[in-house]
C-alpha cells in the first residue's frame, strides 16, 4: 500500500492511463443551512455567492476528468445539501455534467434533498435533467427528536416535500433514518418506521446513530450530557427494523438498507462491491484505476488548485496486496449476500481461504458467518457485530 500527500504543484497526471475509466460519478455539494449536531461530514454554510464560485470550480474539475469516465451509469449528487442551491444553479450543474459527461439513457442519478429545501421550480430542474432517485434525509418523525439532532425541517415540511416529489412523478425515493438516538425509546423508533411505511418509499436507509469526533453529539456524550439507549436496547430496535421492513416487502440487501423489489442503489452497490467511480469536489473521494484519492477539504485551497489547472487531490492511495483484499471482502459482507467467491478469485487469482481462511473458522464457529457453494456472508448474529468483524480484519 503506497499513501501519498499532496504537494504543492502537483497535477497529478498518474490518473490520465489509457485504460477503460469508470462508469460511476459522486459529485460533493457541501453547503447546508446549518450543521446537525451529529454530523461529521465535510460540510460548510451555505452562502449564495460561495456557491456560485464553487459551482464554477467544479465545472472546472469535471473538465479535468472528462476523458477519464466510460458513458456513466451511475450519479450520485450528494452533501452537505445539494437541494439547497437554487433552481438555476441545480440548473446549471446538470447542464455543466451534460457537457463535460456521456450519460446513459437509462442512468440513475440520485440527488440528495433535505426536507423544505425543495420547490416546484427546483423539482422541474431536476426531472427535467434526468434525476430519477431522490434520498431525504428526515431521521425522526418526532419534532422534538429533530430539534435535538439539529435538524431544521420538522415532520410536517418533511410530508409537504415527500408528497411534492410524488406530485411530479419521482417514483423512486429514498428515506433517511436514524436509530439508537439520544432518550430514545423503542416506542419512539417503531412510531418512526411504521409512520414511514405508510409512506410506501421504494428504499429505506435505516442507520444507528454513531458518535464521531469532532461534532458536538460525540462531546456531550463524553461530558455525560447525552444519554444513549444500551447496547441491547440498540440491537433490539435494529431487529425489530429488519423484520419489520422484510414482513412489508423490503428486501434487506445490505446492513443498513431496504429496498422494495428492483429498487436497491446501484450507486452504492458500486462502493460495496469495490468497483472504480470518479469523485469530484471539496472533500470528495474516488477510485481509479487501482488509486483511491481524496480531494482538498477546504474550500478555497479547493478553488486554488482548480485555478491553476491542477485536480483539487490532496492524498492518494494505492491499493494492493492484502490491503486492497481485505478492503474488498469487508466492503462486500456489508451485502446481505456477502462475497461471491468466484467472483473473488477471478479479481485476485486465488480463492478467499488463502488469505482469510483461519479468520474465517473462527467467525464461523462463533455463528458470525455461513457460507454456501457461493457465497460467504453475515449470519442475523453477525450483522449486530459487524463492526468488531471489520476492526479485526483490517
Amino acid at each position: 500500500m503506497l499513501i501519498m500527500v499532496l504537494q504543492s504543484g502537483s497535477d497529478w497526471n498518474f490518473l490520465t492511463p489509457n485504460i477503460e475509466m469508470p462508469s460511476s460519478l459522486y459529485i460533493h455539494i457541501p453547503f447546508c443551512a446549518t450543521k446537525c449536531y451529529y454530523c461529521a461530514f465535510n460540510t460548510y454554510s451555505f452562502h449564495k455567492e460561495q456557491a456560485k464560485v464553487y459551482l464554477d470550480a467544479l465545472q472546472l474539475e469535471m473538465a479535468l476528468y472528462a476523458q477519464q469516465t466510460s458513458s456513466l451509469n451511475t450519479i450520485f449528487i450528494g452533501g452537505g445539501t445539494p437541494s439547497i442551491l437554487s433552481a438555476n444553479a441545480l440548473d446549471k450543474l446538470f447542464a455543466d455534467m451534460q457537457k463535460h459527461f456521456r450519460i446513459c439513457s437509462t442512468a440513475e442519478i440520485t440527488v440528495e434533498c433535505n426536507p423544505g429545501t425543495i420547490d416546484n421550480e427546483k423539482l422541474n430542474v431536476m426531472k427535467n435533467a434526468g434525476v430519477n432517485r431522490l434520498s431525504f434525509g428526515l431521521q425522526a418523525m418526532q419534532d422534538k427528536t429533530l430539534r435535538q439532532l439539529g435538524r431544521i425541517h420538522t415532520v410536517d415540511e418533511f410530508l409537504r416535500s415527500y408528497l411534492l416529489a410524488r406530485e411530479h412523478g419521482f417514483d423512486n425515493i429514498n428515506i433517511d433514518l436514524i436509530f439508537a438516538l439520544p432518550d430514545q425509546t423503542m416506542d419512539a423508533w417503531q412510531h418512526t418506521l411504521r409512520e414511514t411505511i405508510s409512506l410506501k418509499p421504494e428504499h429505506i436507509s435505516a442507520y444507528n446513530l454513531v458518535m464521531e469526533e469532532s461534532t458536538p453529539f460525540y462531546e456531550w456524550w463524553k461530558s455525560g450530557e447525552l444519554v444513549l439507549p444500551s447496547e441491547d436496547a440498540e440491537a433490539d430496535m435494529f431487529q425489530w427494523t429488519i423484520e419489520t421492513l422484510t414482513s412489508h416487502g423490503y428486501t434487506h440487501y445490505e446492513i443498513c438498507n431496504y429496498a422494495k423489489p428492483n429498487r436497491e442503489v446501484n450507486h452504492n452497490l458500486v462502493y460495496w462491491n469495490n468497483q472504480e467511480y470518479v469523485g469530484l469536489g471539496v472533500g470528495a473521494c474516488g477510485y481509479i484505476d487501482g488509486v483511491r484519492y481524496t480531494n482538498i477539504r477546504g474550500i478555497p485551497p479547493y478553488l486554488e488548485a482548480l485555478r491553476k489547472q491542477n485536480k483539487p487531490i490532496s492524498e492518494i492511495e494505492r491499493l494492493t496486496g492484502h490491503v486492497e483484499k481485505a478492503e474488498t471482502l469487508m466492503l462486500a459482507l456489508r451485502k446481505r449476500e456477502g462475497i461471491c467467491l468466484a467472483e473473488y478469485e477471478q479479481r485476485f487469482g486465488e480463492k478467499l481461504d488463502v488469505a482469510f481462511g483461519d479468520t474465517f473458522k473462527k467467525w464461523m464457529d462463533l455463528g458470525l458467518l455461513e457460507r454456501n457453494e457461493t457465497h460467504l456472508y453475515f449470519t442475523q448474529r453477525g450483522l449486530f457485530l459487524a463492526n468488531e468483524v471489520f476492526v479485526e480484519l483490517m
